[in-house]
């Protein structure tokens, strides 16, 4: 009987160790993903990365811009009706920046990531422009040769995001948001910039040997563009930016006047076509003297200005290298007419334990 007894006490204690055993491999034991125990329990903890990852990407961006609102004013007189997005006839305006962003995400959920970014970039703006005046019918009355202009700057961008993911049987989609503002010593107020994008690929191991090591190519679409509608304000000197621009303009003023002077004197010219010229020549005249006696060329000026993406949706290609569950590689590349976004970093993922597994 009492043999009976300790056959009964062992074959109870075996499944209880056994089960004990069994809850101890399947308990997740990081402080994050909420979340982490159930995805344990059906067995998939292996397919979630360690909640904790920080980021070195290096960018490298190409817009084509269009520059929407434009408007001038010194000592607060305003020369709006007179330089102006039309008067101005920017013929290509693009901006190109390299810079290194640097981020820090977290597994909220299992299925939701989110992220602060800060980047240092450093960049360029081309501007070409053709100031162009008309009459009241349309026709050109003035128009100055072409100029064009490099920019350099700095800025400073943070911004924050989030991601969220759907996985089955080796495939993966996301959507991911972030917002970020840009801070430049070029314009007074900072720069909104908002993007959205969907991605959608397959992950493939690499190795027998190693299950970590696996490579994610992916395809995806993305949408980005300036927020805020209100434009920016800063402050710009013409002759800085576009040197000689106040002697081209008055020659070119002054020669168009002499021509049209020399047609008002040909005995053979109508009255209809005299008194056409002599309004144009006035108002050439009106329009130098209000110029140059702005002070618009040589004096820092405050302007304002409104600009948008010519394209703002992308598609894009990209790869995830998984070396192990700590160290990551990626690669992402969209190729455009009008914009252009390379991407390229590495990333390097940790866990925080809870305290019954420390």
């Amino acid at each position: 009987m009492k043999r009976f007894i300790i056959l009964f006490l062992i074959a109870l204690y075996l499944p209880v160790k056994s089960l004990a055993q069994t809850q101890d491999s399947i308990a997740f034991p990081y402080v994050l993903p909420i979340w982490g125990d159930k995805v344990a329990e059906r067995g998939m903890a292996d397919q979630l990365q360690l909640p904790f990852g920080l980021n070195v990407n290096y960018v490298n961006t190409f817009m084509d811009l269009e520059i929407t609102e434009f408007g001038l004013s010194i000592a607060g007189h305003d020369l709006t009706n007179i330089v102006n997005v039309e008067t101005l006839n920017f013929k290509q305006v693009s901006a190109t920046t390299n810079g290194l962003n640097f981020r820090a995400d977290a597994w909220i959920l299992p299925f939701l990531n989110v992220y602060a970014l800060v980047s240092t970039v450093t960049g360029g703006t081309e501007v070409q422009l053709q100031p162009t005046w008309k009459n009241s019918e349309g026709e050109i009355i003035l128009q100055l040769p072409e100029f064009s202009s490099h920019v350099d700057f700095d800025a400073m961008t943070y911004g924050l995001g989030s991601t969220l993911v759907f996985g089955w049987k080796g495939y993966f989609s996301s959507i991911d948001f972030n917002y970020s503002r840009t801070s430049t010593a070029l314009l007074d107020n900072q720069i909104g910039y908002a993007t959205v994008s969907g991605r959608f690929g397959h992950r493939f191991g690499l190795s027998k040997k190693n299950k970590e090591f696996m490579i994610a190519p992916y395809v995806g679409v993305m949408y980005r563009n300036f927020v805020g509608a209100r434009g920016s304000t800063g402050k710009i000197n013409f002759n800085e930016v576009f040197p000689d621009i106040d002697t081209k303009f008055n020659e070119t003023v002054d020669s168009k006047i002499a021509s049209n002077q020399a047609i008002i004197d040909d005995p053979g010219t109508s009255a209809a076509e005299k008194l056409k010229l002599q309004a144009q020549n006035q108002a050439l005249q009106t329009i130098e003297d209000k110029i140059n006696d702005s002070g618009v060329f040589s004096t820092e000026i405050d302007y304002n200005i409104k600009k948008d993406l010519v394209q703002t949706v992308t598609f894009q290609m990209g790869f995830n290298l998984q070396v192990n569950k700590k160290w990551m590689l990626r690669g992402e590349y969209s190729l455009s007419d009008a914009q252009r976004f390379i991407l390229t970093g590495i990333q390097y993922r940790f866990g925080v334990k809870k305290k019954e597994f420390r």
